[in-house]
């Protein structure tokens, strides 16, 4: 049984976005998404993926994609006008139910890592859930103080 890891391509986002809408629907947040959705995730993902601002790196056992997780490189304000105008945004961290507590999601975090730190990022965020809080803690991500509210 051979376990590989891969960054993604363009013509693996199909099933980088399986994977997406699988997570969506088991933390709950389907609803959430637009109609048509994974139309237009594929859109962006391509055009982020063609500029050098995101990736996914792919989990394979056998033939079958596990694992997977993304970064972008985010340009916003305020950060825009620092002197390291970006930051990076982790994104789509996910493994199979009956894959996890196996080390894919930290092998995945290590690959997002130096993916940012070679394009220069200097500050990671991502939205962690719940249960993938403890993975995050273990690579030095904590409460950054951020709030938010929904109306």
């Amino acid at each position: 049984m051979g376990m590989k890891i891969k960054k993604a391509k363009i013509k693996d986002l199909d099933v980088v976005i399986k994977m997406k809408m699988e997570m969506f629907i088991e933390v709950g947040s389907i609803s959430l998404l637009q109609d048509n959705a994974e139309k237009k995730i594929y859109e962006k993902y391509k055009e982020l993926y063609q500029d050098g601002k995101g990736c996914h790196y792919l989990i394979y056992e056998n033939d079958t994609v596990i694992a997977c997780g993304g970064a972008v490189i985010k340009e916003d304000v305020p950060f825009c006008f620092f002197k390291t105008p970006m930051y990076g945004y982790i994104i789509d961290v996910y493994c199979v139910p009956e894959k996890r507590r196996s080390g894919y999601a930290s092998k995945i975090m290590e690959e997002l890592i130096k993916w940012l730190q070679n394009k220069g990022v200097h500050n990671i965020k991502l939205k962690p859930s719940s249960a993938g809080r403890h993975l995050y803690e273990k690579f030095g991500f904590g409460d950054s103080g951020e709030m938010e509210t929904w109306l």
